[in-house]
């Protein structure tokens, strides 16, 4: 492992334990300001590095623009979890069970909740309260963004005040592949099993304590699986395990994790949390000898730590995404089919970018000129955006075999 992904590990174990580091490091702080800005921790990065002797030593301008950055993206995220909060209390009012996930759920494990941000807010609904639901939030000055279909799996709602983003899930994966089917599943039982947390003085509905510990971990493989997943998805399951640990089910969480075929990616995502973020390996019960199991996070970290927070670090990794699934869904018999899924992807993987393809999938070789031609506009010129494409399908060969290796893809 490279020196700045060390350093980096060393100052966000010391913030997740809200201990000052013990030991003296000399990172890049502008390679680690980069790495924290792709995997959305700044002000995690910031909380321990400000007190390390080598970080006051940095430039002065530096050291502002880095303290400056932190305190506003806090400043921010407290801006969005006020008003989420105060949103949530109209559903209270009505009598409503809205089931909140991730987000200010997860947030509440962490040392400064508000240090751990949040890109939106996710909420799961039954479909018979939806409409009451979208009256609230109009009502409220809540804005229906993005999308403006009838029927949706999922409705974006925003806040231009404050920022804040929220998300009306009716399904948790959907159906669009045989994966996402059986993840949606495991799922259905949730509304029947709620707990209800108190957040600054609001009651609110969330998953059982294990439906929402496998539910994050199905979460985080979910986007490694198409483009990757980030170090703050792992920080999540290190720290949903830290809280609840003596409350959890292993025996269940193994056992839905192994009818997915997930049990080698996630001994290895357990043994960085372990090696890298401070978990204690003895708060995980294990199904089986853990000796028994395939343990290389060496290739796992270069992944992560390179991809970014859901594997989003570069086009060429979004573009790849449509490999991995093709691959993982054995929809492609050879790479070349493989590859030719990362430039020619089809209707359904790319009808959020190009709603018409919901009505007329017909249409998606326009869809494919389009793109072509956005990158081209982009990138400038025809032979950039054959560079990109040969980098995409670089990046998807790579993945597909990192796939493999994690037994996500059985040979």
């Amino acid at each position: 492992m490279n020196k700045t992904y060390e350093d980096f590990f060393q100052l966000l174990k010391s913030s997740l334990q809200h201990e000052k580091l013990q030991i003296q490091i000399s990172p890049n702080y502008e390679e680690i300001l980069k790495l924290a800005s792709i995997h959305k921790v700044v002000p995690l990065i910031y909380e321990s590095a400000y007190k390390t002797e080598s970080f006051n030593k940095q430039d002065q301008n530096f050291m502002k623009h880095f303290k400056t950055t932190s305190m506003q993206i806090v400043y921010s995220q407290i801006q969005r979890s006020e008003r989420f909060l105060q949103l949530y209390k109209q559903f209270n009012k009505a009598g409503m069970k809205i089931l909140v996930f991730k987000g200010i759920i997860l947030r509440e494990l962490y040392p400064i909740p508000d240090e751990r941000v949040s890109g939106d807010e996710d909420l799961l609904i039954e479909k018979k309260d939806l409409q009451q639901a979208i009256e609230i939030l109009e009502v409220n000055n809540m804005e229906r963004v993005l999308s403006d279909e009838e029927e949706a799996d999922v409705y974006h709602y925003f806040c231009k005040k404050t920022g804040l983003h929220l998300e009306i899930h009716t399904t948790l994966f959907g159906e669009k592949s045989t994966t996402n089917k059986n993840m949606e599943q495991i799922f259905t039982s949730v509304f029947q099993d709620v707990d209800t947390i108190n957040i600054n003085n609001v009651y609110v509905h969330t998953f059982s304590i294990d439906k929402h510990f496998l539910y994050v971990i199905c979460h985080a493989i979910k986007h490694f699986v198409s483009c990757g997943t980030g170090i703050r998805q792992i920080c999540d399951i290190s720290m949903y395990i830290n809280k609840h640990y003596e409350n959890i089910n292993w025996d269940y969480i193994w056992k839905e994790i192994n009818s997915l075929g997930y049990d080698t990616l996630l001994v290895n995502l357990l043994q960085i949390a372990i090696d890298y973020l401070g978990l204690d390996e003895n708060k995980i019960v294990y199904p089986k000898n853990k000796k028994d199991y395939y343990i290389n996070t060496e290739d796992l970290i270069e992944d992560i730590m390179e991809g970014g927070i859901y594997g989003a670090s570069t086009q060429a990794r979004l573009n790849s995404a449509n490999m991995s699934l093709d691959a993982l869904n054995k929809e492609s018999k050879s790479k070349i089919q493989s590859n030719l899924a990362a430039i020619f992807p089809k209707a359904e993987n790319i009808k959020g970018r190009y709603k018409y393809l919901e009505k007329y999938p017909a249409l998606l070789p326009v869809a494919w000129g389009s793109r072509i031609f956005t990158y081209t506009k982009e990138r400038g010129s025809l032979s950039s955006v054959s560079a990109t494409a040969k980098e995409t399908i670089a990046v998807g060969n790579r993945r597909i075999d990192l796939l493999k290796e994690y037994k996500l893809i059985k040979e």
